[in-house]
């Protein structure tokens, strides 16, 4: 079958990027955060038709959302895929499974020591300001951390109870929240 571009018809020209599902809405849409910390809106129609859920690694199909919801959503999901295949195959090689499980681990345990660290006591952090001590503090490339790579660790470790996350927003609609992290709950005290 063949498509044929009409005159109503439009041709987007999408960005891939990875993402991860991050907020699920009470209409069933969603906001997922990309590599650089932007959010994107993923309609309710392909949260269900894709079985996504929070937490969830995607590879986003996006566009520059709608003018007027830019300055806080800047991207819009046109399609989703899963993006967990080629982990998965990397993870089950029996080569590097127990490498992988280790770096993340000392990943993690990175993060930890920053956010624990007395010199930053009470500190309140984004992944971005993680990101740049672990890079001003990297020896080689490979001990170098994105954004993208902070936020999942500092996902990890929330889960588990060993750092604080705090989402807040100066808009009365909880469309758009900034996310902080830190050691202990008393640091959101101040």
């Amino acid at each position: 079958m063949e498509i044929v571009q009409g005159r109503n018809m439009k041709e987007f020209d999408t960005t891939k990027m990875p993402a991860v599902v991050e907020t699920n809405t009470f209409s069933g849409s969603a906001f997922a955060v990309n590599s650089q910390g932007e959010q994107i809106f993923i309609n309710s129609r392909i949260m269900e038709r894709m079985e996504l859920e929070k937490g969830d690694q995607v590879t986003a199909y996006v566009l520059p959302n709608y003018e007027d919801k830019r300055d806080t959503i800047p991207w819009r999901a046109m399609r989703v895929d899963p993006a967990h295949g080629d982990i998965e195959r990397i993870l089950d090689s029996p080569d590097t499974k127990e490498f992988v499980a280790s770096a993340l681990n000392d990943f993690d345990k990175e993060i930890m020591r920053i956010l624990w660290d007395k010199e930053y006591s009470g500190r309140l952090w984004t992944v971005k300001e993680i990101s740049e001590v672990i890079d001003a503090e990297a020896v080689t490339t490979l001990d170098t951390a994105s954004p993208f790579a902070c936020h999942l660790s500092c996902m990890r470790l929330h889960e588990r109870g060993f750092i604080c996350r705090v989402d807040f927003s100066s808009d009365p609609k909880p469309t758009r929240s900034r996310i902080l992290w830190t050691a202990d709950i008393r640091d959101f005290e101040d």
